[in-house]
């Protein structure tokens, strides 16, 4: 099992390598997740800690747009009356894109 994992991982960043820059900038960032982190909830952990600038810099290299990010994930929306900053929902659609990349 961990050979084939590794070999997925392996052809994913081939794949990346010879993709856009705004692939490589948000691969970049799951590499570090895996480095720093360990467990199921890796991302979750890494985005918990990254700055504001850091979230921009995932959203800007985002395969996704924000409209469509809001409007297809609940996680990534903010409905009529909730309160949440600005930064926490950047969190959470960072998170959404290095898990898509990541296939999670």
């Amino acid at each position: 099992m961990a050979r084939e994992v590794r070999e997925l991982l392996e052809a994913l960043e081939a794949d990346v390598a010879g993709g856009s820059e705004g692939e490589r900038v948000v691969w970049k960032h799951v590499q570090r997740a895996r480095s720093e982190f360990s467990g199921e909830h890796q991302l979750a952990e890494y985005v918990a800690r990254l700055s504001p600038e850091e979230l921009a810099e995932i959203l800007a290299s985002s395969p996704h747009t924000l409209p469509r990010l809001a409007a297809s994930h609940a996680e990534c929306r903010v409905e009529a009356g909730e309160e949440r900053g600005f930064v926490e929902v950047m969190r959470a659609w960072a998170l959404y894109t290095l898990s898509g990349l990541e296939g999670g």
